[in-house]
């Protein structure tokens, strides 16, 4: 019967530090999870992304990348890849066709981001402009620091 009331003693001590260690993971998901959508995340403010539109306020940068959302995009196919990195033998001017499909993609929805950000910030005022660029001396100054850090 010592036996039993020993065990049951220990029993609450044992379900408050399972209960303790429980908390604190679920602490640290939460924490993590705060921090990289949008919280402070590891871009050095909220939002992440380009330096460029992290800085935006938060309704312009909805405004400029719902825009950028517009622009077609290309699909690339990857098949011209797998094709080329296949083929015996290897003929890299075929893969290097490939990789300049991907990046004058890439080039063309730069170019349409580009023009979005460019009209966006032409509609700016003299002080928004100032403030915008406030912001980006910022964020570049924490991603500094934090390179630094590591």
């Amino acid at each position: 019967m010592t036996d039993t009331l020993s065990k049951r003693r220990w029993m609450p001590v044992v379900l408050a530090l399972s209960l303790a260690l429980n908390l604190a993971v679920v602490a640290a998901v939460a924490g993590a999870a705060w921090r990289h959508k949008g919280g402070g995340g590891p871009t050095g403010g909220k939002g992440g992304g380009p330096i460029y539109l992290q800085a935006l306020p938060p309704e312009a940068r909805r405004a400029v990348r719902g825009e950028m959302r517009q622009q077609p995009r290309v699909k690339l196919d990857s098949a011209v890849m797998v094709t080329a990195l296949r083929q015996e033998p290897f003929d890299p001017e075929a893969a290097g066709r490939a990789l300049d499909a991907q990046r004058d993609s890439g080039l063309t929805r730069f170019a349409a981001g580009r023009a979005v950000l460019l009209d966006y910030i032409s509609s700016m005022s003299a002080q928004d402009r100032a403030a915008y660029a406030d912001r980006i001396e910022e964020i570049a100054q924490k991603r500094k620091d934090r390179k630094q850090r590591k």
